[in-house]
């Protein structure tokens, strides 16, 4: 005879909160190859019995599957007690078997009570604490903007702190992706309330994300415990596209102006209420401006224009935050970068000279080295300019020639390219 025992002092359990596991279990038995059988379980919380099962007999044939909500215990224990009389004087088998897992260990590693015996088992299908979550921006639950800071939150407080387990998934639910348990030295996951941007959790590949879904949930890889929540995570503000850097020609030159390419115009009421010029190294901020339109004759473009000096060789970001009336909105920082490449000094150097043979001649010579600088290259003497008379030895080598007498020396200039220049007075 089989019977089904149901705790009915569960109402007055001290256990009772608002806090709640759900717990689904199976179980089987058989009396086939046994004489006589028996076979029964029992499952308890802290010492509180849940449920409990008892059958018998070799015509015995038990399967079954039980769903519970508990309140908030701390150890689950299973019970298990099997004997076998086998036929025809096989092997007889008398089990009396039991085991515990912390709600804890249940929590973070799966429905791990499990229990075998001579002619049946009792399982732990799956463990979820009842929890539900949300986004505290009440004004856009759905939305989270670039830049700012995402407030998570769980319902009800109370469990164990694995129950507060974040993951998130990029690819509609394919995978799920364990929040880091620390941002910056604040705890961010195993706690019941997360606060992070986007930035902050994806990197610098939070831009490959703008206008996508990003899903959240607790839970572990063996499951969910709450409904996945998606959130848009939204520019909220124009995206740069790309930048144009106009670099400066000569040594210690400033850079002419840097334009910052948008995806869009802005809207009505809508302005940048900063935007900067970011070390990508490491973060020294210059060149901030206030309350700024994009340019009038276009309209997707911003221009830096009388920019301070940057540091040569550093690569640099735009960041920016956009305002539509008194509203901040969205917060970034540009994929797109510049490298300030101050251009290497214009510098000669002479290296060798003849004087003109007689009063009056005009063969006497200079000779030029080019240390550095870009060709091509114009000579002068006297600010006069003699590149007709100067004859190109290889890259870095030149000789001015078909110089008259000069007692009080020669005004020696070149320039590059670019025009840049390095002077050598009274050669």
């Amino acid at each position: 005879m089989k019977k089904l025992y149901m705790l009915l002092t569960l109402i007055s359990s001290p256990y009772m909160y608002c806090q709640t596991y759900t717990i689904g279990l199976q179980y089987y038995a058989s009396g086939n190859g046994c004489h006589a059988a028996r076979y029964s379980w029992d499952f308890r919380a802290d010492g509180n019995l849940i449920d409990g099962f008892s059958s018998g007999g070799n015509s015995m044939n038990v399967s079954g599957t039980q769903t519970y909500t508990v309140p908030n215990y701390t150890d689950f224990t299973f019970y298990l007690s099997t004997y076998c009389n086998g036929l025809n004087g096989s092997f007889d088998c008398d089990r009396n078997e039991s085991d515990s897992f912390s709600a804890k260990n249940l929590l973070w590693a799966g429905p791990l009570l499990y229990l075998n015996g001579c002619n049946g088992m009792v399982a732990m299908t799956s463990f979820k604490p009842d929890v539900t979550i949300k986004n505290l921006d009440n004004d856009s639950p759905s939305e989270i903007c670039a830049g700012f800071q995402l407030s998570l939150a769980a319902f009800p407080a109370g469990f164990p702190e694995e129950a507060y387990h974040w993951q998130y998934s990029l690819n509609n639910q394919a995978t799920w992706v364990d929040v880091p348990a620390y941002i910056g030295g604040v705890k961010t996951n195993n706690t019941a309330t997360p606060t992070f941007s986007m930035q902050e959790l994806l990197g610098t590949n939070h831009v490959n994300y703008l206008n996508k879904v990003i899903y959240f949930r607790l839970g572990y890889a063996h499951g969910a415990f709450s409904t996945p929540l998606p959130l848009t995570y939204s520019p909220c503000a124009p995206i740069v596209t790309g930048i144009d850097y106009d670099p400066p020609l000569c040594n210690g030159n400033t850079i002419p102006k840097i334009a910052v390419l948008f995806d869009r115009k802005l809207e009505n009421d809508e302005f940048l209420s900063i935007i900067y010029i970011v070390d990508k190294n490491n973060g020294a901020i210059s060149n901030q401006y206030y309350n700024v339109l994009f340019d009038a004759t276009e309209p997707t473009k911003y221009f830096f224009y009388n920019i301070n000096p940057l540091v040569d060789k550093s690569t640099y970001q735009i960041a920016y935050q956009a305002q539509k009336g008194t509203v901040n909105k969205g917060t970034t920082t540009s994929i797109a970068e510049f490298t300030y490449n101050d251009p290497a000094k214009m510098i000669f150097k002479i290296t060798d000279r003849t004087i003109p043979t007689c009063f009056g001649a005009e063969d006497g010579t200079i000779d030029i080295e080019i240390a550095s600088g870009i060709g091509s290259y114009n000579f002068y003497v006297d600010n006069v300019l003699r590149n007709a008379t100067t004859t190109k030895i290889d890259d870095l080598h030149y000789k001015i020639m078909g110089l008259k007498a000069n007692p009080s020396g020669y005004d020696i200039k070149v320039t590059d390219k670019n025009n840049c220049l390095d002077l050598t007075a009274n050669d």
